[in-house]
């Protein structure tokens, strides 16, 4: 079993080491590559060629932009474990054009920068260090074949250096570069005084479940009664300070399929996934009973209680506006507030 276990997980562990950081980028770009390269030698036999160009390569490079044009089209999923091969193939091409023309000078060499500069552009350290190796080794079957031995030692020790440090520099940079944006994207999920979630990736939930044939959940809008009151006795602090013991009831009564989020000021929000009416009802009830019953302890010893207005909607396809949930959720949340607080309201979805 053990054995088994490691031929399904070891591959597909290598192939997630060496896929680009970001697919979609790495195919437009892969595709990008093997076009303008097959234009290119299509451009120069066409100008150097006595008779010009012949039916196969007229033939090859219409095969080559189909290809690319299937490959645009396919998702970057299925793409990404390939990727690598784009600059694998750019080395074998570069050398078998390096080979037949004798050419090991600088023309020759410095187009053996263009694999290891896409890979440590678009892959991470596993393909980078893959791609990096080859090109040191078709470096050195171009110089080995065409150069002097002394020559070609010196000339395949400098390039080999060369292409380590722009690996290493490129690499790295692109690295610090994907941290900072999966960084800014967690930051911009997340709200810094709860660590909730935002307005914005509540709507992305809700509308990708509202996209879903047979959706079946609901939202929950919550409310902290008073909260002005609050602010106005026992300041912004305490105010901040109820807020964030507040959001502490909702998250530690969700499952983790479950969105909490803040809306903004004093509203909080709850999209209850895979949920009845019914459920979400009971839940809210659960919510606001939590709350009355865990008064908020300040830190100068004063006890502030607390308490919560809610309302719950189930969420209806996306195509009945209608049925807006954030519209029956609110309306069922200030029927609450009009009833007197420190209660939860569902919604009654029109006939």
């Amino acid at each position: 079993m053990r054995f088994l276990h490691r031929l399904v997980v070891v591959p597909g562990a290598l192939a997630r080491s060496l896929s680009p950081r970001d697919a979609r980028a790495a195919q437009r770009w892969a595709c990008a590559s093997i076009v303008s390269a097959m234009l290119t030698s299509f451009v120069v036999q066409w100008l150097t060629s006595p008779d010009g160009t012949n039916v196969a390569a007229v033939g090859s490079t219409a095969l080559v932009l189909g290809v690319a044009a299937l490959v645009l089209r396919l998702p970057a999923r299925v793409v990404a474990p390939w990727v690598v091969s784009v600059p694998l193939l750019g080395i074998v091409l570069i050398v078998k054009l390096d080979l037949p023309s004798g050419d090991a000078g600088v023309t020759g060499q410095v187009f053996f920068t263009v694999p290891v500069v896409w890979a440590a552009t678009h892959l991470r350290w596993c393909g980078i260090a893959l791609v990096t190796a080859a090109t040191v080794a078709g470096e050195a079957v171009v110089v080995f074949s065409l150069l002097p031995l002394g020559q070609a030692v010196v000339d395949c020790t400098l390039m080999s250096a060369l292409l380590g440090v722009l690996a290493g520099v490129l690499g790295r940079a692109a690295s610090a570069r994907q941290r900072l944006v999966e960084e800014l994207a967690e930051q911009a999920g997340v709200d810094a005084l709860t660590g909730l979630a935002t307005r914005r990736v509540l709507d992305d939930a809700t509308a990708r479940l509202r996209a879903e044939p047979g959706v079946r959940a609901s939202l929950v809008l919550l409310d902290l009664d008073r909260f002005k009151a609050i602010n106005d006795t026992h300041g912004h602090l305490g105010g901040d300070a109820a807020l964030v013991h507040v959001a502490s009831v909702p998250r530690g009564c969700c499952r983790p399929g479950d969105v909490v989020a803040r809306m903004g000021g004093d509203e909080l929000a709850v999209l209850l996934v895979d949920t009845t009416p019914a459920a979400a009802a009971e839940l809210a009830d659960r919510f606001v009973d939590a709350v009355r019953r865990s008064p908020l302890h300040l830190p100068d010893g004063a006890v502030v209680p607390l308490s919560l207005s809610a309302g719950t909607a189930p969420l209806t396809a996306s195509g009945d506006p209608g049925e807006d949930p954030y519209a029956r959720a609110d309306e069922a949340l200030y029927a609450a507030k009009r009833a007197g607080r420190d209660r939860a309201v569902a919604a009654v979805l029109s006939a």
